[in-house]
């Protein structure tokens, strides 16, 4: 009787693993989820923007995580996020389209379904089968490449081990992302290659870098390339912005980041505070940054965004109200700091106005004495 049960409850059960999708617990390391997303035709390279309540966002810069293909289920794309972070956006093309509503995480895997931009359903319930694939701690590799360099890709291995990270050369292909060319990579890689024209123009063998850090590649030329461990574009003297604010703008912070690329400064909204320094707030922070936003009040009042500025000066802006505000490479003068100039100005319309009344006034006396 009990072999009877024991089979029927194994039937069953294999039954069940054949009309219901495994779910992926205990498929993500602690402290982290796995997202699902299956996006309609035309969304390429999708990715994932999430954040926690509080505004802490769980990647640096837009548009998220990469979601990678599973190859267990088609069509399904995966990404591991931290599990605090529980509000969802799904993008692709570069984050030039993405979901709008509400998409709330829970701290547990889920599913988003995309339909349309405006039309997308999370679930909590497997949508795929089977675990998604093991998680992989990964850098960024980022390349600049010569004319004439097309479609670089990357090479990586651990030397003098040998492991390689992709199955066959050329390696992994690099997609355009700003001004660099860009690819995942694991983390425990220590030597890599660019090439490009399928594997006909490479590097030398750059061995010996850094464990875990993202890698920045400047490509001269086949026998020259030099090798960064942060951004050179960002290498440049902090700056100190500086604001005047109107009365009722209280507790004043910055937001920056660097546009188009999208890299933030700060970690979450509002960003940091001012510190009063004489008559002006003043705050100092990396120089590579080239777009900023003035807010206060807890971050409910703000200005636009001013986009595109010279990276590396610092900047004095001065903000009448939350669409009225100026800025400059140079301390702004008021009226009264820069002598009078306004003042002066107007004094001089004044006496205008008042001469031209009298002229008027005169020409009409001469032409009553005519008559």
């Amino acid at each position: 009787m009990r072999k009877t049960l024991s089979f029927t409850a194994g039937l069953l059960f294999f039954f069940a693993m054949i009309i219901f999708p495994v779910s992926n617990i205990f498929a993500a390391p602690d402290g982290m989820v796995v997202a699902y997303v299956n996006v309609p035709n035309g969304w390429e390279d999708p990715c994932i923007w999430a954040w926690d309540d509080a505004g802490n966002g769980a990647f640096s810069a837009w548009p998220g995580g990469e979601a990678e293909p599973d190859p267990n289920n088609a069509g399904w794309y995966y990404c591991y996020l931290p599990n605090w972070a529980v509000n969802i956006i799904v993008n692709a093309n570069g984050g030039t389209i993405q979901t709008g509503g509400e998409l709330k995480a829970n701290g547990r895997d889920f599913w988003v379904t995309v339909k349309t931009p405006d039309d997308a359903e999370i679930s909590f319930n497997a949508l795929t089968r089977g675990q998604a694939p093991e998680y992989v701690e990964k850098i960024t590799v980022y390349a600049k490449v010569p004319a004439g360099w097309n479609n670089p890709g990357l090479w990586a291995w651990l030397d003098p081990d040998g492991t390689n990270a992709f199955p066959a050369w050329p390696g992994a292909g690099m997609k355009m992302s700003g001004d660099w060319y860009t690819v995942k990579a694991p983390s425990w890689i220590n030597s890599i290659i660019i090439n490009a024209n399928e594997g006909k123009v490479q590097t030398a063998d750059l061995k010996g870098l850094k464990h875990g850090n993202d890698v920045w590649v400047v490509v001269e030329g086949a026998g020259s390339a030099e090798v960064f461990y942060e951004n050179p574009d960002f290498m440049v003297p902090n700056i100190t912005v500086r604001t005047k604010v109107p009365n009722d703008w209280e507790n004043p912070h910055l937001w920056a980041w660097l546009d188009p690329e999208g890299s933030n400064i700060f970690s979450s909204w509002p960003g940091q505070p001012f510190t009063l320094n004489g008559g002006w707030y003043e705050i100092t922070i990396p120089g590579w940054v080239n777009s900023f936003i003035v807010n206060a009040n807890g971050g409910s009042v703000q200005t636009g965004d001013m986009k595109g500025l010279d990276i590396g000066r610092d900047i004095w802006i001065v903000v009448t109200n939350a669409d009225i505000y100026t800025y400059d490479y140079a301390e702004i003068k008021s009226s009264s700091e820069s002598g009078g100039a306004s003042g002066g100005a107007l004094i001089w319309i004044v006496l205008g106005a008042i001469g031209v009344v009298i002229i008027a006034a005169i020409a009409v006396i001469i032409v009553k004495k005519k008559k």
